[in-house]
Formats: structure tokens, C-alpha cells, sequence
């Protein structure tokens, strides 16, 4: 058995095939590498981006209990919480301003370990870099790779800047477009536009705090959601339907500002009021999907967060997957020697809970997209009775512990027996 402690796994540091390349030093990239230098291995990451664009991509984002918790095995749970806003309750709100529902988070540190947190993504990524370069891991910027071989022993890297290298087995961490998986994984599948485009920003506006609470707003045109504190400035985002992923790109963001107040100008207070203060908006999301691919690894490659099963913003999912994902192929890494059986066990692990998790997501998605006024009308009746179910599964998804997760050739301890039934 291989719990997630430190410690667990004391493999010989000469074998090659501890030399682990990782593409991508996203979320799941960075706490990839961290988990696994704890056990063991030599973890070697590779950023296409430079260090200041790593520091700077996004706004921010709401990591959940179970991600919040799986920080933990790497040491970064508590910087997080010291720099993010802790979450404590969602409302949800019709376009008249009328509460559809009020979801209580209050509870989620006394009853998952740890609360929901809404953090920079800039600030995340900085935590997690600075804790990489503490421990002596190398993360290398700037370095695009151009080409991809798998061999018998070992996989052999080409860069469009730098020289060549080898490692023992290589992660794909680079995200929804991954190079990596296009090059060796060429039929797979490419992601699918959702008929969704998301924005968001963080601006000075003078409306009253929320207090830890996060109001979202089903919205005439668009979907809008925000928090506050007293010591904060707002955080806000909004998502809005679009016939192709490129209706926004390269707008002036003077411009799309401008689209983005229209889109709210009939809101409940404060939308507009937070939006009047936007000048700019310099970044546009489309949103995609993956659909389910055959397999998630080949030879010594393997695929790990967004590159092997993209998740939308709509369930707040996409970074606490990424963060399990890596904890999870960390300790099946360090059970066996035999990388295909790791790779196997991780995706065996993984799957099912994706799989609920991406139903979640739709789920949440298909409220957000053009309606009629009928249709409107009718989830405006109709969210208040389903949303229970939802906050159900939800909880359920909390209550996972992949910082806690054993994984063995015999099958799971009790704990992850407990993990799996809070997963279903």
C-alpha cells in the first residue's frame, strides 16, 4: 500500500526511469512536481510560457474543499488560504433579482477539513512556483517542445529553443490544446466549443461586501456572478452564449467592456454598478470540452488534468480535478516500478469521478445558454426543486481526500474505500 505521506515510497534515485519530465507548469503541472519530489523522484518540468506570463494568465478561481485539501500534500494549503476569500455561501438569483436559492458553505471547514477559497490564479501559480524553486525542482520558462519520442526506455524531447533531452517518463500537463497529446496521440479527438464564452476581472467598485458570500445572476443576456469583502476589491465573472468561439476574439478591450455592460445594463443591482467601473477587458474564454478519450497514456507518455479531460468553469471542478489527478498518478508512480500498471491504475482511479464530474458541469452549463422567455420562466419554477440534487452531489465531491488516497496492487485501504463511495 502507498499512503499519501511522505516518505512512502524510497525508490533508488540512479534508476533512469525516476527522471519524470512534465509538460506544462500549470496547477496540476506544479503540484505534480512537488508531490513527487516528496517521494522520491526527479521531477523535471517544461513551460512554454515565460515565468511572468505563468504569473499573469487568468484572474482568479474558486478551488473547493477537495482541492483546497489536496494543496495540503504539498505544503501550499495554508498559504492559499491565508492569500484567497474564503467562500462561505452561493446565491443564485433570477434576472429580476429574486433569490432562486442560497447554497450554505459555512460548514465546509468543519465538515470536509478545509474551506471553498476564491484566489488569484496569479497568486496560486506563484505559490506553487516559489515552493518548486525551494525545493531545488526545476522549472524551466520558455521551453516549447516541437517534438515528442517514445522509446523503450525512455522518452526523448525536442524543443523549438533549446537542446534535446531524455527523461524516464513524460506527463502531459499543457492544458486543453496539448502539444504533447497532439503529437502522440494524433487521432484523438479535438475539443469541442460548448456555445459558451466566459470574462471576468477583479475592479474597485463601491458596492456593499457579500461578506464571503457569491452571488450569481441568471441574467436576460448573460450569466454574471461576484463576491466582495470589506478588505477586497470585487471579483467578478460572467459567461455568455456564442454561435463559435471566435465571436470576441481580438475585440478592442475597451470594446468588449463595453459588449459586457450592455449584456447586463437591465441586471439587478449592483451588475451594472461593478461594470460601470470595468474599462477594460483584456481576455475572453472560449469554453471547451474533451470528449471521453480511448485512453489516457501511451508508452511512457500519460495524460494528466485539462490535456486528458477537460472540465468548464461551471461546477468550480477544473483546477481541484487537476490537483487530484496529480496526487493520484504521484502515489500509483510511487506503488510500482512497472509504469504501464501505474498509468492503468491511475486512470482506473480517476475516470469514474471525471466522468461525474463533467455530468455535474453540463448539467450546470445547459442553464446558461440562450433560451426562450418560456424556458427561462420555466427554470426560474423549476432550479429551487432540482438544485438540492445538486447540492448533493456537490458535497459529494468535497467530501473526497485525495491528500489522504492509498493505492495498492490489492486493491484500496479503507480510506479510499470512503473516498470512492463519497465520490458516487
Amino acid at each position: 500500500m502507498c499512503p499519501m505521506t511522505d516518505g512512502a515510497a524510497t525508490p533508488d534515485a540512479n534508476n533512469h526511469e525516476l527522471t519524470i519530465g512534465i509538460c506544462g507548469a500549470g496547477i496540476g503541472g506544479l503540484v505534480l512536481a512537488l508531490r513527487l519530489a516528496k517521494l522520491g523522484f526527479r521531477p523535471n518540468l517544461f513551460e512554454a510560457r515565460s515565468r511572468e506570463a505563468a504569473l499573469s494568465e487568468g484572474e482568479f478561481l474558486t478551488l473547493a474543499p477537495n482541492g483546497m485539501n489536496g494543496l495540503r500534500a504539498v505544503d501550499c494549503c495554508d498559504e492559499v488560504l491565508r492569500a484567497g476569500l474564503e467562500t462561505k455561501a452561493i446565491e443564485l438569483c433570477n434576472a429580476r433579482g429574486r433569490r432562486l436559492a442560497l447554497v450554505d458553505q459555512s460548514d465546509h471547514r468543519s465538515t470536509f477539513g478545509a474551506p471553498s477559497v476564491t484566489v488569484k490564479r496569479g497568486t496560486l501559480a506563484r505559490i506553487l512556483i516559489e515552493q518548486c524553486e525551494a525545493r531545488g525542482i526545476a522549472v524551466q520558462f520558455d521551453r516549447r517542445i516541437s517534438g515528442v519520442e517514445s522509446r523503450i526506455h525512455s522518452v526523448s524531447l525536442n524543443f523549438a529553443d533549446a537542446a534535446s533531452l531524455s527523461v524516464g517518463l513524460l506527463v502531459a500537463a499543457d492544458g486543453l490544446r496539448s502539444q504533447v497529446r497532439s503529437q502522440v496521440f494524433p487521432d484523438f479527438p479535438a475539443p469541442h466549443f460548448t456555445g459558451l464564452i466566459g470574462a471576468g476581472g477583479i475592479v474597485a467598485a463601491d458596492i456593499p461586501a457579500t461578506d464571503g458570500l457569491m452571488r450569481m445572476t441568471f441574467g436576460e443576456k448573460a450569466f454574471f456572478g461576484y463576491i466582495k469583502t470589506a478588505s477586497y476589491p470585487v471579483y467578478w465573472f460572467n459567461s455568455f452564449a456564442a454561435d463559435n468561439p471566435d465571436m470576441v476574439r481580438g475585440m478592442d478591450p475597451h470594446d468588449l467592456a463595453d459588449r459586457i455592460r450592455e449584456m447586463h445594463a437591465d441586471d439587478p443591482f449592483p451588475n451594472a454598478a461593478i461594470l460601470q467601473e470595468v474599462e477594460r477587458v483584456e481576455r475572453s474564454y472560449p469554453i471547451f470540452d474533451m470528449p471521453p478519450l480511448p485512453t489516457w497514456s501511451k508508452g511512457r507518455v500519460v495524460l494528466l488534468g485539462d490535456a486528458a479531460h477537460a472540465i468548464g468553469p461551471h461546477a468550480g471542478q477544473g483546477a481541484s480535478m487537476a490537483i487530484e489527478d496529480a496526487l493520484i498518478l504521484s502515489s500509483c508512480l510511487a506503488e510500482t516500478i512497472d509504469h504501464n500498471d501505474a498509468f492503468a491504475r491511475y486512470e482506473a482511479l480517476r475516470r469514474p469521478r471525471i466522468e461525474r464530474v463533467v455530468k455535474l458541469t453540463r448539467q450546470n452549463a445547459s442553464r446558461k445558454r440562450k433560451s426562450t422567455r418560456l424556458r427561462l420562466l420555466l427554470r426560474d419554477l423549476l432550479l429551487p426543486l432540482l438544485l438540492p440534487l445538486g447540492i448533493r452531489m456537490g458535497r459529494k465531491l468535497f467530501a473526497y481526500r485525495a491528500d489522504l488516497e492509498a493505492v495498492g496492487p490489492g486493491g484500496i485501504d479503507s480510506m479510499g474505500q470512503k473516498n470512492r463511495r463519497d465520490a458516487a
